[in-house]
């Protein structure tokens, strides 16, 4: 079984981030992950913070963690892979968006003011994939399965308390695909949770199949895989 980290974020970006990206890419490799995504922060005191600049040399500037993982990953065999974890004008929900690209990033300026929906439609369009992550985190209740195509129901952060209980109910009442990730911010949370599949994950449509066609088992913090 490959072993896929989802949800990761680089001190280079994420402002609640407490570790560099090349050596989260090492501590990967030597937890035996074939694959990790950077999930950093895509929403207002991130963007924002860069000032008075263009929206081109922003995203170059969000995209600098993801860029600095994929050159340590090169050198050790890892594939490094870009995601994004949203959070939205209209509500403290956060969307992991899988299959984004440099040019998608740029094409759509200030997507982090959008409504939900408004954002929805458009990664929709160009053909991304949306996981609704930790849906319940710390009581707060502010679902929308409606605009996701999976939910993250494992979700191994420790210091905040993720109600895993509610986010399954959540997917099986909907019938909605399943996730998670240990949504990595310091060195105690590296490898603690993730997915793992029979072929290894090389591009995010990998992915995203791989989730969409529930061919995933989930990587638990005990390193028990269910």
């Amino acid at each position: 079984m490959f072993k896929t980290e989802t949800h990761l974020h680089t001190a280079e970006v994420s402002k609640c981030a407490r570790v560099c990206a090349a050596d989260l890419i090492a501590m990967y490799h030597e937890a035996g992950y074939s694959t990790v995504f950077v999930s950093d922060h895509f929403q207002t005191n991130t963007l924002d913070s860069k000032g008075d600049i263009p929206w081109e040399e922003k995203i170059d500037s969000f995209l600098e963690g993801y860029r600095v993982a994929k050159d340590a990953g090169d050198k050790l065999g890892v594939t490094v892979l870009p995601c994004a974890e949203f959070r939205l004008a209209d509500s403290s929900n956060h969307f992991l968006v899988y299959g984004i690209s440099r040019e998608f990033l740029v094409a759509n300026p200030e997507m982090h003011k959008l409504s939900a929906e408004e954002f929805a439609a458009i990664a929709h369009e160009w053909g991304l994939y949306i996981v609704h992550a930790h849906p319940f985190r710390d009581s707060a209740r502010h679902p929308k399965p409606e605009l996701v195509d999976a939910i993250e129901v494992y979700n191994s952060n420790p210091r905040h308390e993720n109600n895993t209980d509610l986010a399954e109910e959540l997917a099986r009442s909907l019938d909605l695909p399943v996730t998670a990730g240990s949504d990595t911010h310091r060195t105690e949370d590296v490898a603690c949770s993730g997915v793992a599949t029979e072929y290894r994950i090389e591009t995010a449509e990998d992915y995203i199949r791989a989730v969409r066609d529930r061919q995933i088992s989930i990587i638990k913090r005990d390193g028990e895989e269910i």
